[in-house]
């Protein structure tokens, strides 16, 4: 299986690429799809298993409340941090180090977990050829440094992502951040900064696109081939430019 993550500031468009691209790719699933086909075919609870086999897709009522309440998705954590003890470390070490600067760090604590039981599930769906991450562990380390972020976060940035699992190709979604900044004020900012001021939220973009940066020049340095695409451009263009890329990636060789 390979690997595709997005990457770009909050509001730059890469949710509406990363719902897209699947559709576009035979054989490719999202990160949520990936968990659902992998319990329908793998799990071993089953109720969950059962609501694999029923649900439709990932989107409806039945298959979050099944997926909730299932024990493979404990046994998945337990996989993925034997695997990867050092990156919860460096999770938590981070949060530690940055506590009297940081924003809601229990949240983000929470979609870290989730994402590890996820992507175990996914990444152990064989029968797809690519899995689709939107908020993977590349958009991670924005939410995970861009509050309160300082230049000397830098170093604690490159230790997350040397624990991090690596993609095949990483998508980065470049939008200027006055139209991230305005289209987030149109559909509503996240949990995390909706009670926070305008000059508070303009801070967090501007250090989300360093963090971005980091993780661009981080994972390409790494080997890891990165495509840029325009959040601007009408998303079919950017979908067939992407679609044509993992084509070719794949053709080169396995994930």
């Amino acid at each position: 299986m390979h690997v595709v993550e997005f990457l770009g500031l909050p509001g730059s468009g890469k949710t509406t690429l990363a719902e897209a691209l699947p559709g576009a790719i035979p054989g490719a699933l999202s990160l949520e799809d990936g968990v659902r086909m992998s319990m329908r075919h793998g799990g071993t609870d089953p109720v969950t298993r059962l609501a694999a086999r029923l649900a439709r897709s990932s989107s409806g009522r039945l298959w979050p409340m099944a997926y909730a309440r299932s024990s493979d998705r404990v046994a998945a954590l337990v996989r993925f941090f034997s695997a990867r003890p050092a990156l919860m470390e460096s999770v938590v070490a981070a949060q530690r180090a940055r506590a009297d600067r940081d924003m809601r760090p229990d949240l983000v604590l929470g979609w870290m977990v989730n994402l590890m039981a996820r992507y175990q599930l996914a990444t152990e769906e064989a029968r797809a050829s690519w899995l689709v991450v939107d908020e993977g562990f590349a958009q991670r380390a924005v939410a995970l440094f861009a509050a309160g972020y300082e230049p000397g976060d830098e170093m604690a940035i490159r230790e997350y992502l040397t624990q991090s699992p690596v993609p095949d190709l990483l998508v980065v979604v470049e939008t200027p951040l006055e139209v991230c900044a305005a289209r987030l004020d149109h559909r509503g900012w996240s949990e995390r900064l909706a009670d926070v001021g305008a000059p508070q939220r303009h801070l967090f973009l501007e250090s989300a696109g360093t963090i971005v940066s980091t993780v661009e020049a981080v994972w390409e340095g790494r080997g890891v081939e990165v495509l840029r695409v325009s959040g601007e451009d009408p998303p079919p263009d950017s979908i067939s430019v992407i679609a044509a890329t993992l084509t070719s990636s794949a053709n080169r060789g396995p994930g």
